[in-house]
Formats: structure tokens, sequence, C-alpha cells
């Protein structure tokens, strides 16, 4: 009679449990402190899943898993991989990693490039092209401290097999019709120019698309996201787009809308599910015109129930305009407002607009470094507007004021709520860590005072 084959055994170590006996309804058994043997087979699967650097370490480790780095499925060679092992030492690893290779599949490529690590544009096709052959489902490529804009042929990207596509400063000539990125679900852009792709190519094309991340792109003046024919799409990113001066959105499936950068011309058409907003913007001398097209925004916060946003936003609604124009926010229930690069914003401004957000829940300011500065507008126009507007926030459950600093406006703002959120569980006013400024009686007599008394310090 022939022996089984003994397959080769690996004792794998688990961490220690205490014993405990089996009940009549337990099928389980605890280890205590021991190893079980495992397959070599198996374990090698097991490292494949790890990114090449910790593969690489553990052969260092292991001499029996010396060469299990050569199936790893996680080509991963970012930037601090790059910066540690230097340009030569980074470029020879590359290419041995992806000439010996030998695994069946390649899960995840990440390639980042800098002038220090001399590279052949063919190099970079030919391991593009093997991680295709191998099924590659997530393909980064970071050229921007290259030198250069890596030339990408579209044959490159445009392949069934991808769910997460980034590029940052490539090349590349995007065709009438996409053929193989049906299953693409994540897209990131970055510093590139973005003239040549079609907006209306990229939604009928990529139907599983869950997320576009633009960043630093160029090329566009007019964004256009016509999303209807997406039942996925959940996430818009852009980010210091400075080209860019408008920005369609029809999205009804658009879940998070993150912008970032001056203020642009929005047309909002449909984002029915949006839920959270994201509006960092910046103050620019574009701004002070009528470019800004509020109507339609606030249309679109009608249905966001988290609003993050800078005082710039409230500048441009409280222009004289939030008066005549009328609008609730029903859904809102977190609000986030960071004030630095306020201009002109006064506690009046945060209040006329959060009266217009009955079920808020939440509200988070970070005054940074801002002061309020109230000259004579705010003397005789809007504190009288300001004492004498009651709206109760019943829900209000916490307030968090960042960079506190005990200033006499801030003082009156902290008290607006305090007044009027009847069920306020929690008020945070957190000063910075080095404050120069102190709690002065003065302060304290008008955080005790009704509202018909403030007055500033002298």
């Amino acid at each position: 009679m022939v022996a089984a084959k003994r397959v080769r055994e690996t004792p794998f170590l688990l961490p220690s449990y205490h014993k405990r006996k089996k009940n009549d309804d337990d099928d389980v058994y605890n280890i205590d402190g021991g190893s079980v043997n495992l397959p070599d087979d198996v374990l090698d699967n097991i490292l494949s899943f790890l990114p090449i650097r910790k593969a690489m370490q553990v052969g260092i480790l292991s001499t029996r898993f010396s060469k299990s780095w050569l199936s790893s499925r996680r080509l991963e060679f970012g930037k601090e991989f790059a910066r540690e092992r230097g340009g030569a030492d980074y470029m020879f690893i590359l290419k041995k990693v992806f000439d010996l290779h030998a695994g069946p599949s390649i899960q995840s490529v990440k390639l980042y490039l800098n002038p220090k690590g001399k590279v052949e544009d063919l190099w970079v096709e030919g391991w593009i092209k093997k991680s295709i052959a191998k099924g590659v489902e997530e393909l980064d490529l970071d050229f921007h401290e290259a030198g250069h804009h890596y030339g990408l042929s579209s044959a490159l990207v445009d392949i069934e097999t991808l769910r997460i596509l980034k590029l940052a400063s490539c090349r590349f000539e995007v065709p009438v019709k996409l053929r193989g990125l049906r299953f693409l679900n994540t897209l990131v852009l970055r510093k590139m120019d973005i003239s040549s792709l079609s907006t209306d190519t990229l939604f009928c094309s990529c139907l599983s698309l869950e997320t576009l991340d633009l960043a630093h792109v160029y090329g566009v003046s007019h964004l256009k996201i016509v999303a209807r024919s997406l039942e996925r799409f959940k996430v818009l990113k852009i980010v210091n787009c400075s080209r860019i001066c408008s920005i369609h959105i029809d999205a009804p499936t658009l879940n998070s809308i993150h912008y970032c950068g001056s203020v642009p011309t929005f047309k909002v058409v449909d984002v029915s599910q949006l839920d959270d907003l994201m509006l960092n913007f910046r103050p620019s001398i574009r701004y002070s015109t009528d470019c800004f097209q509020l109507g339609d925004l606030v249309n679109c916060l009608s249905h966001v129930r988290v609003l993050t946003t800078t005082s710039t936003f409230l500048e441009g609604l409280c222009r004289g305009i939030l008066t005549e124009l009328r609008f609730c926010l029903p859904n809102m229930k977190e609000f986030h407002l960071f004030m630095e690069g306020a201009l002109y914003c006064s506690p009046y401004d945060i209040a006329a607009f959060l009266k217009n957000c009955p079920a808020l829940e939440q509200i988070f300011i970070d005054l940074n470094e801002f002061s309020f500065y109230c000259g004579l507008y705010w003397e005789f126009h809007q504190q009288p507007e300001f004492e004498k507007l009651f709206v109760p926030f019943h829900n209000l459950r916490i307030i968090k004021l960042e960079g506190f600093k005990f200033d006499t406006y801030e003082l009156e703002l902290a008290k607006f709520f305090l007044e009027r959120a009847f069920n306020l569980e929690e008020l945070a006013l957190i000063t910075r860590k080095h404050c120069p400024h102190l709690i002065t009686k003065a302060a304290l007599n008008i955080y005790n005072s009704g509202p018909e008394h403030l007055q500033r310090p002298e």
C-alpha cells in the first residue's frame, strides 16, 4: 500500500485564550495558547494578500517564506516607500518585483515616481500590461513629482477588471466610447488636463461609478455632472480646481458633495438624495460680483442633513439677500462652520441662517483666529434684530465653539443659543492652548446680564 503524501505544514501561532468547559449546547472549544498547523499553500495564499512591503518583511523574518513576495497580489509602492529607499534602489526594487512576479493574479498596483529614480516609460507600460493580464482591479499612478506628465494610452486603462482608477499628472486621450470601464466604481484624477475627458462619455460608459474625485485639474471651465443613468453614484469631490467657474449638477442618487475652492456658479437640477454637503469656499475678488447662483444652492440644501461650510458662504447669504429669500432647511441636523477668512460675518449672520433649520441637533463653530468686528451697521441695524430674534431650537443638543476667546460678541453668540436651546445637553467652549485672553469681570457681567443690557466692555 502506498502511503498518502504528507502535506507540508507550518505551525501558525495563535494568541492565548483561557480554557473553558464545553456546555451541552456549545459545539466550540476555546484554544489555550498553542499553535495550529496550516498547510503551507494556505499560508502562501494568505501572505499573497499582504502589501508587497509587508510580504518582503515576512520573507526576511522566515526563510520558509523568503519568496512569498513573488506572488503578492498588492504591488503598492507609495510615496513613503519611495522616500525610504531612494531613487536608484527604489527603481531597482520595482523592476525586480514586476519582472519576477509569479503569482496568478494582481489585485492592486500603486506606483509613485519621482525625479530621483530614472524610469523608462516602456518599463511603466510593461508593468501596467502585466498587471492587466493578471486581472488588476485597482490602479494608482502618481507622477506629479516625476518632472513630466506620463502619456497613458486609453488601452491601458479602458479594461473591464478595473474597479478603482487613480491618476495624478498623467496625460491620456479618452476615446469617444469607453468599452471596458463599465465596472469602475471609483475615479480619482489629480493635477492633470481633463479637457479631453467628456463627462457625458464617462457617465454613459461607467455605469457602476460611485465616486468621482477631482483635485487640481484644469482644462475645463464649465463642469457638467449629469448622472441620471447611474444608480450607484454617491460621492462627488471637487478640490482646488481654479479654472472651473461653473458647475452643473443633475444626479438624483448623489449622497455627498465636497467642494473646496473659490465660489463658482452653481446650477443644481436634482440632488434629491443629498445628505452630506461641504462647501469650503475661499473669499475672492470674483465673489464680490453677483455670479453666485444663490437660489439653486439653497434649493440644494433642502435635503441636506449635515452641512459643513465657511463664513464666506454665510456672508454671501446675508448681504441683504437673506431677508428677501424665503427658505427652510427641514432636514438639517448638523451644522459645521469655519470662520477662517471671514470678512464681515457677524453673530446676526449666523443666527439669521440657523433660524431656518428647525430640526438642528448639533452646532460646531471653529472661530480659529477670527474675532468678530461689528461696527455701526451692527450697532444700529443688526444688533436690535439679533436681540429680538427668538427662534426656539427644540432639538438642539450639542454646541461646540472652538477657538473661543471670551470676546464680547462670542459671549453674545453663546448666550443666544443658551436662551433658545431648551433641551441643550452640552455646551463646549474650547480655548486655544496658549490663549492670551482672560475672562474679565466685565465679560462675566455681560454674560450674566439680559439681552437688553448687552454692551461691549471697555
